[in-house]
């Protein structure tokens, strides 16, 4: 699979084709020092090759950036078409064939071969102090030398490979968490609804009834009609704080009316999980079991009991065996607290930060209170507050 490129940096550029110039110009020095002519002998040749040496290494060193950045394969066979009239371009042709082979195009890869194989080819032709006797083993170890280089350059392509994959499998594994926890959002947001439609539907029907009464009742005293007039302005104003909770999501299928868990099923809760074997203990303030407008509106008594509902299901599933501890706790203006703790032997997998808890966590942010989930000094606590 091709590899995108991947542009280094501009100081990193820089600093690269600084050291590709140095250490070119220390090769330049080595072989053309060693290739020096004899005293005897017309220099006009060697200095003219000497040059040309210099001028086409400095072209080459001046195009490695756009070959590092740009154009990897057109600046790049540039470059090793020159380190055949040039040993200043050597290093920088090193580099552009590590660069090219990093791509891991195969076609590509043979170009760069016979690019390279040219300009070993042209340097045998040009260079008068190669001996043809000698051109076997500088073939040879030109090709040796290509093979590392290609090698080198495939390996950290792979590299480069593998990074990328596991940066797409770990983004595509974060936008299937994200749709997950929506979809959680969603259901919950969607089961809110409906338990709160049968309340809704209730509170209505007694709207219903009480206006009807005024209306074809006409003995009723003072006093009655006040009263009921009260009681309906209680039903509407609850109705209307309902209405305005339903609406936030659609109703999408109809389920059977059915009576919806309050904080008075709580105890019912916890006799069950203790008769499946859960170690299990409950607090919970006598006021909060209070009926009619003493107690905990209905909409806040149903996710309190989803609190612990969850907590409880939670704990036996990743902590089997441990005790279970459940406190409710509140007063009016100053809220309800609904606590589900749990000794843990360990860190508590990140499977537990699941869809029950974003969840809860919604039902929280809905109703206006506060959710808090996390392990503590070896207790794993899940905590909801709403308002009372």
């Amino acid at each position: 699979m091709p590899l995108p490129t991947q542009r280094p940096s501009t100081w990193k550029t820089a600093g690269i084709t600084a050291a590709a110039a140095v250490v070119g110009f220390l090769v330049f020095l080595v072989v053309r020092g060693a290739a020096l002519p004899p005293d005897d002998a017309d220099p006009l040749p060697f200095a003219g090759l000497m040059f040309l040496d210099f001028f086409l290494g400095l072209t080459a060193v001046g195009l490695l950036p756009l070959a590092l950045r740009r154009a990897p394969v057109g600046a790049g066979l540039a470059i090793i078409a020159l380190s055949g009239l040039s040993t200043l371009a050597f290093p920088a042709a090193c580099l552009c064939i590590v660069r090219i082979a990093a791509l891991r195009r195969p076609r590509l890869l043979a170009v760069t071969a016979l690019v390279f194989i040219a300009a070993v080819a042209a340097d045998l032709a040009v260079n008068p102090a190669n001996r043809a006797e000698d051109y076997g083993w500088i073939l040879l170890t030109a090709l040796a030398m290509l093979a590392v280089l290609v090698l080198i350059g495939l390996n950290r392509g792979a590299k480069k490979a593998l990074i990328v994959s596991l940066h797409q499998e770990a983004d595509s594994a974060r936008r299937e968490q994200d749709a997950r926890a929506d979809q959680a959002r969603l259901a919950e947001r969607t089961r809110i609804a409906r338990e709160m439609h049968d309340t809704l539907a209730h509170r209505l029907s007694l709207i219903s009834m009480h206006a009807g009464a005024l209306e074809y009742r006409t003995d009723l005293d003072p006093e009655t009609i006040r009263s009921t007039a009260g009681v309906l302005r209680e039903t509407a104003a609850k109705a209307a704080s309902e209405l305005r909770q339903v609406l936030t999501v659609l109703r999408e299928e109809p389920e059977a009316a059915a009576p919806q868990p309050t904080i008075s099923s709580i105890p019912a809760l916890v006799e069950s999980a203790r008769a499946a074997g859960t170690d299990i203990t409950l607090s919970i303030e006598p006021a909060l079991l209070a009926a009619g407008t003493d107690g905990p509106a209905e909409a806040a008594s149903r996710h309190l009991y989803r609190v612990a509902q969850e907590g409880i299901t939670n704990a036996q599933k990743h902590a089997p065996g441990h005790p279970v501890a459940v406190s409710l706790r509140g007063a009016p203006g100053e809220g309800i607290t609904v606590t589900v703790s749990n000794p843990v032997s360990g860190s508590r997998p990140a499977s537990s930060e699941g869809l029950g808890l974003i969840g809860l966590a919604e039902r929280a942010r809905l109703s206006g209170g506060s959710f808090v989930s996390g392990a503590q000094r070896g207790v794993y606590t899940t905590a909801v507050q709403v308002p009372w």
